[in-house]
């Protein structure tokens, strides 16, 4: 039905991950597919055993997994992995991403996916719920779950709010990796920039089943990162993608989500004692959406200055 030539890529990246490692490739190798498939595993010069065990899978599966090994921590030399490295080796119609500290958890998952951009063209990607595992604890939550969000993500609605789960995301091997936009380069958090591009193509589909696992533990980049460095990323993401828009609607939900990472940047400054910054952010930004994705709970605001009050008095 599909061919010989693998219909769907899927593209690792992994860093000091010797503890997940086998539990993300085990999802892959699970996988019960219609097609073929191939497996690019990129690791970013660990310094734990990592590259072996990749390499140990290779060598048990030869003509399905691919490693890249680096010698050199490309990330750190400014590089983003999977469009530096992996996207441009995939040769798959359809690419599907996780990185080496998550995992998939339904063998079905490829071939729900790829049914549903197959039989809808005009399509660009899919995505669907996550479970949230917290390592330590072993609490988990969903990362969707009963919420409401749109069946079908256009690029505004993408914008406002990301609910793309990086491990969940399948889509169209169409983008053109050596003439990205610069600002993809500069970005921390090119997972979702790479989600707009692709919205800026076409819609994405959000099927409700969690099929994944986000793992939150001391190693993972964002997991082991604070709110207040999340926003700040936040606010610098959208600063480029002001420049890079021209559609007024566009831009209008840009600085709406500009502004709301800004509030939160404030609520962070203020947990953190720094009272004037955070309540200049907290104040200026502080507005009544009609979004009902964007609204702010005054709990929060309360919570801030509770925080800030007990470390006042602690001190």
């Amino acid at each position: 039905m599909y061919g010989d030539k693998p219909l769907v890529s899927i593209c690792c990246i992994a860093f000091n991950h010797e503890n997940f490692i086998d539990q993300a490739i085990g999802g892959f190798l699970r996988q019960i597919t219609k097609f073929e498939i191939e497996i690019i595993i990129h690791d970013d010069a660990s310094s734990d055993s990592t590259a072996r065990i990749i390499q140990g899978y290779a060598n048990e599966h030869p003509g399905l997994i691919f490693p890249i090994v680096q010698t050199v921590n490309q990330y750190s030399q400014g590089k983003k992995p999977l469009l530096d490295f992996v996207f441009p080796r995939a040769v798959g119609k359809y690419l599907a991403v996780c990185e080496g500290d998550d995992y998939w958890i339904d063998p079905y998952k490829l071939q729900k996916q790829v049914d549903f951009l197959e039989t809808h063209p005009e399509y660009v990607f899919s995505f669907h719920d996550s479970i949230i595992l917290n390592q330590r604890t072993g609490e988990k939550r969903m990362r969707i779950g009963d919420r409401q969000i749109e069946n079908t993500v256009d690029l505004k609605s993408l914008i406002i709010q990301n609910n793309i789960p990086t491990a969940s995301i399948v889509f169209r091997n169409f983008l053109d990796y050596a003439q990205l936009p610069d600002w993809i380069g500069k970005i921390s958090k090119g997972d979702y920039g790479l989600c707009v591009l692709l919205a800026e193509e076409g819609p994405g589909k959000y099927l409700p089943e969690a099929m994944s696992v986000y793992r939150i533990h001391e190693g993972g980049v964002w997991s082991s990162k604070g709110f207040e460095f999340t926003h700040s990323a936040n606010i610098i993401f959208y600063k480029y993608l002001l420049d890079y828009f021209t559609d007024s609607e566009i831009r209008q939900a840009i600085r709406t989500k500009m502004q709301w990472s800004e509030f939160n940047y404030g609520i962070s400054k203020i947990r953190h004692g720094s009272f004037i910054k955070g309540l200049f952010l907290v104040v200026t930004n502080l507005r009544l959406h009609g979004d009902y994705r964007l609204r702010t709970n005054p709990r929060k605001i309360a919570s801030a200055f509770k925080t800030l009050l007990k470390k006042n008095h602690s001190g």
